[in-house]
């Protein structure tokens, strides 16, 4: 036996379907590009005062930071200047202090006679690596 009880719970598919759709008269309006400006043109006349004020107090900020740093950069640039170049003579110290000992090494009088003889003896090597067995085929 069948219970059309249960069927009864169950929606058809078809129906959810429809129920999902939006309906003609549910649609949302379309955005008239024409009525949006004629709209903003009628309220421009009352935001004018407050745009024009607002124009002439970030000008006078600017205006006046431009000015503030104008006078504050001689006042300030020898003293940068002077902490860059300290920063820049104690990097240049600190590099040299173990620079210092590579270069007296270098100085030894073998040093440049081995690295000379090293060189030789590399060339030499890649020379003979690089010969190749050369087989005659007399026919």
């Amino acid at each position: 036996m069948r219970s059309d009880q249960g069927d009864a719970d169950l929606f058809d598919e078809i129906r959810l379907r429809r129920a999902r759709r939006l309906e003609a008269a549910e649609l949302p309006p379309r955005l008239d590009v024409a009525a949006i400006a004629a709209r903003a043109e009628a309220a421009r006349p009352a935001f004018a005062a407050a745009a024009l004020m607002s124009t002439v107090v970030a000008g006078l900020a600017a205006a006046s930071l431009v000015a503030l740093a104008a006078v504050a950069l001689p006042a300030v640039a020898p003293a940068v200047a002077s902490d860059l170049f300290a920063d820049g003579i104690q990097t240049l110290a600190r590099v040299a202090i173990p620079a210092s000992a590579l270069l007296s090494l270098a100085a030894q009088p073998t040093v440049p006679i081995a690295t000379i003889a090293a060189l030789a003896v590399a060339i030499a090597y890649e020379l003979a690596q690089r010969r190749e067995r050369v087989v005659e085929i007399t026919s």
